[in-house]
């Protein structure tokens, strides 16, 4: 009887065992999305060069925003794009989609970020500019997890010049965050690049002057130029709220004079530039 019920023991602690991985599997499965077609490789390997960087630039363009309503997409045309360019053969859109749904929200990151792994460490710099994206989508002990795989990246896909990277690279340098040294020029000269090549670089230049004050009309005229640029990607980025900060700020005429001045005004990205930071 004893060896009947140790043997008996033995069986509910396999099938207890058997239970808790299936139950651990059934999760693992549930967090992952299923509902996207295979991958076509095939396309991958004819995806003309400048159709996928033109789909990059769209994607990087996008994707910090994914969940919101942007002057170019809603949630759900966002969706349908980022899908179209997944059917032609661009992988890095497919690896978004299957992290980020606009319309459903966030799957498990583990099998994307590990086919970034494999693209970035054959050297597609795009790779190593989404890894970081992706990686904080996570819960906070997963973003842990990825966290100096993503600044290494990051690292590498400036290094590379890819605008995706230095577009957040420039945020970094200038302001001295997530452990790079503090060059404001070489931030901005960075970010400055992902804007000559179509990116948001203008949105890092944006928030690094908010944060310096408004302390004269040169700053001022910096700080609405720069916001005129980040409007194409972000909604947030919306001169008019610089003008009525001004108007408010600055009650005298010629504060006021300057508000309408910079309202009739249509800026060009080399106009920013031109103007600097004042930093110099």
């Amino acid at each position: 009887m004893k060896r009947l019920l140790k043997g008996l023991g033995k069986v509910a602690l396999i099938a207890g065992v058997i239970v808790l991985l299936g139950g651990m599997a059934l999760y693992v499965y549930s967090r992952e999305r299923h509902d996207l077609p295979p991958f076509d490789h095939a396309k991958a390997a004819v995806l003309p060069a400048k159709t996928r960087a033109q789909y990059e630039r769209d994607l990087f363009n996008e994707i910090r925003d994914w969940n919101a309503g942007t002057p170019r997409h809603d949630l759900w045309s966002r969706e349908a794009e980022w899908l179209r360019m997944a059917r032609d053969g661009y992988e890095l859109a497919y690896i978004t989609l299957q992290v980020l749904s606009p319309t459903k929200g966030i799957f498990a990151v583990e099998k994307p970020l590990a086919r970034l792994s494999q693209l970035a460490e054959s050297g597609d710099a795009g790779a190593m500019c989404l890894y970081p994206e992706l990686s904080n989508m996570g819960a906070d002990d997963e973003r842990a997890k990825y966290r100096d795989q993503a600044l290494a990246y990051w690292r590498r896909g400036a290094e590379l010049e890819h605008p995706g990277c230095l577009s957040s690279v420039g945020f970094f340098l200038m302001t001295g965050i997530q452990g790079f040294p503090k060059d404001v020029q070489a931030g901005f000269e960075a970010s400055v690049k992902a804007a000559r090549a179509g990116y948001d670089g203008a949105s890092s230049v944006a928030v690094y002057l908010a944060r310096q004050g408004m302390t004269s009309a040169t700053n001022w005229t910096r700080y609405y130029c720069w916001q005129v640029q980040a409007s194409q990607f972000i909604t947030q980025a919306d001169p008019g709220i610089v003008l009525r900060k001004l108007r408010r700020q600055l009650e005298s005429s010629d504060g006021q004079a300057l508000a309408a001045k910079l309202e009739a005004w249509r800026p060009t990205l080399e106009d920013c530039i031109a103007l600097k930071l004042g930093d110099e």
